[in-house]
Order: structure tokens, then C-alpha cells, then sequence
């Protein structure tokens, strides 16, 4: 895409960070303007699980709200013939557990004063 000066109006190359006519700096790129979305990974969260977190990563992972998709899970556990219950069983045993959240730097354990 081409980009063009702000005060003289003239053409730039796209790396450049100056006007090469009037010396006017060039607006910083777009950041993330035509990146991929981000991937994201199906992860049990270590906080708001009731009992294995997999409801709650599936509503994370999708932007869900966490309570219809329980109760999408209780209702195909109880009127599904079992299919919501083992597939629940199958995603708990599948699906990993967050990872620790540490800051930068600080050591594992903790070292006691």
C-alpha cells in the first residue's frame, strides 16, 4: 500500500520513517494490521472451575458465556443418553490445566526470609 506524506503530499517508500522531500516523519506502521489472529490453545483455567474447568476453558476458548455452557453440559449429560458426560470425562482427561502464572524472574519455590 502507499503511503503518502502528511505535508507535502508526496509518495513514500513504505519502510521509510522520513519524508525524503520535506523531512516530515512517517506515522508509525499499523501495528498488527494484517497479522494472523492470535492461536490460541484449549487450556482448563486455573480460576472460576467448577469441577474440572472444562466448561469454563470451553467458554474462554470461544467467548461463550460460562453459564449456558454448563448448562448445555447438564443438559446433554441428563437427556443426551450420557453423550455430555463422557465427552466431559474425555475433555477433562484431554484438555491441559493452565500454566503457573510467575513473574519474570522470580524463582520456584518462592525462597523463605
Amino acid at each position: 500500500m502507499a503511503m503518502f506524506c502528511k505535508s507535502c503530499g508526496r509518495s513514500m517508500v513504505d519502510a521509510a520513517r522520513f519524508c525524503s522531500a520535506c523531512g516530515t516523519e512517517a506515522p508509525p506502521p499499523m501495528a498488527g494490521a494484517y497479522a494472523p489472529p492470535a492461536q490460541r490453545t484449549l487450556v482448563r483455567p486455573r480460576l472460576g472451575r467448577m469441577i474440572g474447568g472444562v466448561c469454563q476453558g470451553l467458554a474462554n476458548q470461544y467467548g461463550w458465556d460460562v453459564a449456558w455452557v454448563r448448562v448445555l453440559a447438564v443438559v446433554t449429560g441428563f437427556f443426551g443418553g450420557g453423550i455430555g458426560g463422557l465427552v466431559y470425562i474425555v475433555l477433562w482427561v484431554v484438555t491441559p490445566d493452565e500454566p503457573l502464572a510467575l513473574q519474570a524472574g522470580q524463582p520456584y519455590p518462592p525462597a523463605s526470609s
